[in-house]
């Protein structure tokens, strides 16, 4: 996503929320990598567009999302200019999930139903949208993609990538958790990102949001058009 803020034409990181005229928050955030996101109560004033998952309110007591729903909530209940962006799982984090294969396999959490996959740029657009109309503070969207590809589905453009077929092999949540501490992944941050995918590829986080063509102007942008180059790209910095 960073990548996504620095090409924006009005998007500017800066070093401290303290400078910021607004602060963008994942609440997937994993604290170990940093501390945890910073509190509302440290900077008054300054606007919050919160990034989660869909569905969180109906994800099982305990579990990742549920977690970030509940991170949700206490954020905005902190601020009083807020916007929620309860994003599909990103078609650029299965991208990511490509470096990873095994035996020429795709071996991974995300259910075979796959996800209305949104685009990390598209995202950073409707951030874009909601700071310039000033008129969606107080409110929480589901963001998606223009429909559901499934992972065989996805798969199958991705043999574009290594020229020969990729195979697509589910993993329940913890089997994958505990291979990626195998290869030296944080124990916590694996635990996590096997419970997003999980529950991003989950039947409550597969229905389709007109959210993004309203706000955009256009259909969003379709898996098939990124996922290629997306996965090039990840794979190149792998290596």
């Amino acid at each position: 996503m960073a990548d996504a803020i620095r090409r924006s034409p009005i998007l500017d990181a800066v070093e401290s929320p303290a400078e910021a005229d607004a602060i963008l928050v994942d609440g997937c955030f994993h604290e170990a990598e940093g501390g945890g996101p910073p509190s509302p109560a440290q900077f008054p004033g300054i606007p919050w567009i919160v990034l989660s998952v869909p569905a969180g309110d109906r994800a099982p007591g305990g579990s990742f999302a549920a977690e970030v729903a509940g991170r949700e909530a206490a954020l905005i209940g902190e601020t009083e200019r807020w916007c929620v962006l309860r994003c599909a799982a990103f078609g650029e984090e299965l991208a990511w999930s490509t470096r990873y294969e095994t035996a020429g396999a795709l071996y991974t959490a995300w259910q075979p139903e796959g996800a209305p996959w949104v685009a990390v740029a598209d995202v950073v657009s409707l951030v874009e949208r909601v700071l310039v109309s000033n008129d969606r503070w107080g409110s929480a969207f589901d963001v998606t993609g223009p429909a559901v590809v499934s992972l065989p589905s996805a798969c199958e453009m991705l043999e574009e990538v290594h020229g020969r077929p990729v195979p697509y092999v589910q993993l329940d949540e913890g089997t994958l958790a505990e291979a990626m501490e195998q290869v030296g992944f944080d124990p916590r941050y694996a635990a996590e990102r096997a419970g997003y995918m999980v529950w991003t590829t989950s039947e409550p986080c597969r229905a389709l949001s007109p959210v993004l063509e309203h706000a955009l102007g256009r259909p969003p942008a379709a898996l098939a058009d990124y996922l290629v180059t997306a996965a090039r790209s990840s794979i190149a910095v792998s290596g």
